[in-house]
């Protein structure tokens, strides 16, 4: 009994605290252990992707000291967590991104090359379209220029019949009796007869409310004087 050690209140908070700081050495000992292998797993990452873009020259990494661990009787008596460094927060390693970069590069200049290719092909359906544009337009005013005018057709049906007055609405069936492709409205061939009254002398009429139009009976040709021949003078007497 004299030989047992007696445990003072002093000696056992001092075994306390020596057991506080052994676990929490340990605790921290584990953690390092994990944050170690994840490394590891990010440096195989690293040279793999280092490995397969040899264009891409990037310092050689910093091999990473294994931590020794600190005595116990050396830590503080504090147990809160160790504070990190900002690795956990690394961004997207530079590999991956000068692959994203290269990606986009090589996506633009597929597209330019696609406009590139599409804007000859482009530019010659233009130049089609407008050359069938322009001999549209060539070929209608060929055909309107190869058609008679409606005054040149209403001249004629009128021409026809000198002197017998016309309404509207006749001289309408007449023309679309002899020119049914020409057919058109009753203004339209009331304005074309009234340009002939104008200017080729169309004669106009206003009997009862009707309007009457009249091709003018040509003026008859006066025939040439026929010379009379005298008698030839008798010969005088000798």
């Amino acid at each position: 009994m004299a030989n047992e050690p007696v445990n003072t209140p002093i000696q056992t908070e001092y075994a306390e605290h020596l057991a506080a700081a052994l676990a929490a050495n340990q605790a921290e000992q584990a953690t390092l252990s994990t944050r170690l292998s994840k490394l590891q797993g990010e440096e195989k990452w690293l040279a793999a992707a280092l490995a397969d873009t040899p264009s891409i020259v990037v310092a050689e990494p910093t091999p990473v000291p294994t931590p020794t661990p600190v005595p116990a009787l050396a830590r503080p008596s504090s147990s809160a967590p160790p504070v990190r460094d900002g690795a956990d927060a690394a961004a997207v390693p530079l590999p991956r991104a000068e692959k994203a970069t290269a990606a986009r590069k090589t996506a633009a200049k597929k597209a330019t090359a696609k406009t590139a290719a599409a804007t000859p092909a482009k530019k010659t359906a233009t130049a089609k379209k407008a050359a069938a544009k322009k001999a549209a337009v060539a070929g209608a005013e060929k055909t309107a220029q190869a058609s008679p005018t409606l005054g040149r057709l209403l001249s004629d049906i009128l021409s026809k019949q000198p002197g017998e007055p016309k309404k509207v609405s006749e001289i309408q069936s007449e023309l679309e009796e002899a020119h049914p492709e020409r057919a058109t409205s009753v203004q339209t061939i009331r304005n074309a007869l009234q340009r002939l009254v104008e200017k080729h002398g169309l004669e106009r009429d206003n009997r009862q409310g009707v309007v009457l139009y009249t091709w003018p009976v040509p003026e008859a040709t006066p025939a040439p004087a026929t010379e009379v021949k005298g008698e030839e003078p008798a010969p005088a007497a000798v």
